[in-house]
C-alpha cells in the first residue's frame, strides 16, 4: 500500500500541477482545445469544427472529454487539458495493478517509475491531444485481456471489447489494429490460439460491443455531414498517412525505435537488458512476452508508416516500462546488483550531468530571448546523479532512486517555471489578451490556430489582399492577424499599424499582430 499510495501521490503532482500554467501555444492543441469550445458553445455534440469548419483530424472522444473539463474548470487551457491529465494518472496506476498482481510490488514500483521518471511521457499527458485518451484505451484493452487470458473469466475480455471500441472512438482504426495484433501475436507464441481459446473469448459479443461503442457515434457524423467527415478521416489523415506520409514528418525506418528510447529516458537504457531477460523468461511469463509484443507492435507499425512523429509511438511506453520495472526489481534483488546494474547507471549519471548543459546551449543559440539561465532549473539532475554515484556503493536500489527522483522533481520545476517563462516569449501569450478584447478579429493568409481559441469566435481568412483592404475600409476598429515566414507583405497594407510581431515557440514561422483604427 506504500508504494501504491506514492505513485497515486507522485502521478497526481506530475499530472496535474500548473496544468493551466502555459498558453495552448501548440498547433494541435489549440485546434483541439478551440474544436471543443465551439461544439459546446454552439451545442453540437456530433459534428466537430474548428474556426466555423468542418474539422476531420479525429473521433470526437477528445472533444467531449475536453467540454467535460470545460464544465468543471472553465473555458481554458486548465479545463482542456484535464481530463488528458486523468488518462496519464489511469495509464500508470494500471501499469502498477497489473504488475503487482501477476509480478511483486517491488515490480511494480519500478514499471510506475520508469513512467514517472520520462519528462515525455508526464509531457504527453499533459496536451489537449487524442493521445493520452489513446494510449489509456490501447494499454487498458491489453492488460484486461491479460487478465482474461490468465483467470479465463469473460468479464475481463468484455472490458477488453469495451476499451477497443473506446480506442476507435479515440483515434480511429489505430484503436483497434495495433491491440488487435498485439493479441493475436501474443496467442501465436504462446500457442493459445486454439478454438477453445477463442470460444472463451465470445468474439461474437465482442463484435456487439465494440461496435455498440465505437459506431453509433461514426454512423451520426457520417450522416449529419454527407459522408464528408468520414471520407476525408478515413482515406485522408489514416490511409494517406500511413503509405504517403505527412509533409515535413518523413524519416528513416529506424526512427521510431530511436522516439521510444528517447521519450522514455533515462530508464530507457535498461531497455535492451529488458528485451533480453524477456527472451529468457519466454517460457514462464507470459507478461513479459506480452509486454514486449505490444512494444514490438507499435514501433515496429509506425516504423513502417510513412509519417513518424515521437508522439505516434508514445502507447509502446506503459509496456516497455513494465518490462524495464520488473527487469529492475530483479536486478536489485540478485546479490551481484552493484555489478550487473553499474553500465545502465553510469549512463543514466552521465545524461544527468549532461542535459542541463545541453539545453544552457540550446537556448543560448535559439531564437528566445534571454533564456538560457533556465537550465538552471534542472540542477536537480546533475546532482541526483552525483547523489546517486555515492548511494550505489551500498546500494544499487537507492542510486536508482536518486536518478528516479531527480528527473521527476526537474520535470516539476519544468512546468512550474521554464515552461511558463518560454509561453511568456510566444506570440500567442503576448497577444491574447488583446485578441480575447476585441470583437472584430479577422486573418490574412493564416495565422496561428490558438488564437481562435481566445478570440472565442470565428477568425475571417482573407487569401486576397483587395478583399482584405475592402473589408477594411467598411470597418473600424480591426485587429489582423498573419503568420509566415516572412511578414514583410504586411506592411504594403495601408490604414494597419503593427501592434507586434514574434517567431512563434517551436517553429520558424513568426506571427504579426496588426490594428486599423
Amino acid at each position: 500500500m506504500k508504494y501504491f499510495l506514492l505513485i497515486l501521490l507522485f502521478s497526481g503532482l506530475l499530472f496535474f500541477s500548473f496544468l493551466g500554467g502555459t498558453s495552448v501555444f501548440q498547433r494541435a492543441e489549440a485546434r483541439n482545445a478551440e474544436c471543443a469550445r465551439e461544439m459546446m458553445e454552439n451545442k453540437e455534440w456530433i459534428v466537430p469544427t474548428f474556426n466555423g469548419e468542418l474539422r476531420t483530424d479525429k473521433p470526437a472522444m477528445e472533444y467531449y472529454g475536453m467540454m467535460a473539463g470545460y464544465y468543471l474548470l472553465g473555458v481554458n487551457e486548465a479545463g482542456a487539458r484535464f481530463f488528458s491529465a486523468l488518462c496519464g494518472l489511469l495509464v500508470v496506476l494500471a501499469t502498477f495493478w497489473i504488475a503487482r498482481r501477476h509480478w511483486s510490488e517491488k515490480a511494480a514500483w519500478w514499471s510506475a517509475l520508469t513512467m514517472l521518471a520520462s519528462m515525455h511521457l508526464i509531457i504527453q499527458f499533459r496536451l489537449a491531444t487524442p493521445d493520452p485518451y489513446l494510449i489509456l484505451c490501447h494499454t487498458l484493452s491489453i492488460y484486461f485481456f491479460y487478465e482474461g487470458s490468465h483467470s479465463r473469466k469473460w468479464k475481463w475480455f468484455a472490458l477488453t471489447y469495451i476499451f477497443l471500441g473506446l480506442g476507435i472512438f479515440a483515434k480511429g482504426p489505430v484503436g483497434l489494429l495495433l491491440p488487435g495484433l498485439t493479441i493475436l501475436l501474443f496467442m501465436l507464441v504462446t500457442k493459445t490460439f486454439t478454438w477453445k481459446r477463442i470460444l472463451e473469448q465470445k468474439p461474437w459479443w465482442g463484435i456487439l460491443l465494440i461496435s455498440a461503442v465505437a459506431l453509433p457515434w461514426y454512423f451520426a457524423v457520417h450522416v449529419k455531414t454527407g459522408g464528408e467527415w468520414t471520407r476525408i478521416f478515413f482515406f485522408e489523415h489514416n490511409l494517406n498517412r500511413f503509405d504517403s506520409g505527412l509533409s515535413g514528418h518523413h524519416a528513416p525506418f529506424v526512427m521510431p525505435f530511436i522516439f521510444v528510447l528517447a521519450g522514455l529516458l533515462p530508464f530507457s537504457v535498461f531497455g535492451v537488458r529488458a528485451f533480453k531477460e524477456t527472451w529468457q523468461q519466454r517460457k514462464n511469463n507470459s507478461l513479459m512476452v506480452l509486454a514486449a509484443l505490444s512494444t514490438l507492435v507499435v514501433v515496429g507499425f509506425y516504423a513502417l508508416s510513412q509519417t513518424k512523429l515521437i508522439n505516434y509511438t508514445s502507447p509502446a511506453y506503459p509496456f516497455l516500462s513494465l518490462m524495464i520495472g520488473n527487469t529492475i526489481a530483479g536486478l536489485i534483488s540478485h546479490s551481484e546488483s552493484l555489478r550487473k546494474t553499474k553500465i545502465e547507471t553510469l549512463i543514466m549519471v552521465f545524461l544527468a550531468l549532461l542535459l542541463p548543459i545541453a539545453v544552457f546551449f540550446f537556448m543560448k543559440y535559439s531564437p528566445l530571448q534571454n533564456v538560457d539561465w533556465i537550465a538552471w532549473f534542472m540542477v536537480a539532475m546533475p546532482i541526483g546523479g552525483i547523489v546517486a554515484l555515492f548511494l550505489r556503493k551500498k546500494s544499487s536500489e537507492n542510486g536508482l532512486l536518486a536518478i528516479a527522483a531527480a528527473f521527476m522533481v526537474t520535470t516539476f520545476i519544468v512546468f512550474w517555471k521554464p515552461f511558463q517563462v518560454l509561453d511568456d516569449q510566444s506570440p500567442v501569450h503576448k497577444y491574447g489578451e488583446i485578441v480575447s478584447a476585441h470583437n472584430e478579429v479577422v486573418a490574412y493568409k493564416d495565422f496561428h490556430h490558438a488564437f481562435a481559441f481566445y478570440a472565442h469566435g470565428k477568425i475571417p481568412v482573407f487569401q486576397d489582399e483587395k478583399n482584405l483592404i475592402d473589408y477594411l475600409a467598411s470597418h473600424e476598429d480591426v485587429l489582423v492577424l498573419s503568420r509566415n515566414y516572412d511578414l514583410s507583405y504586411m506592411d504594403e497594407i495601408p490604414e494597419l499599424e503593427c501592434l507586434g510581431k514574434g517567431q512563434d515557440l517551436f517553429s520558424r514561422k513568426s506571427t504579426g499582430v496588426y490594428h486599423k483604427h
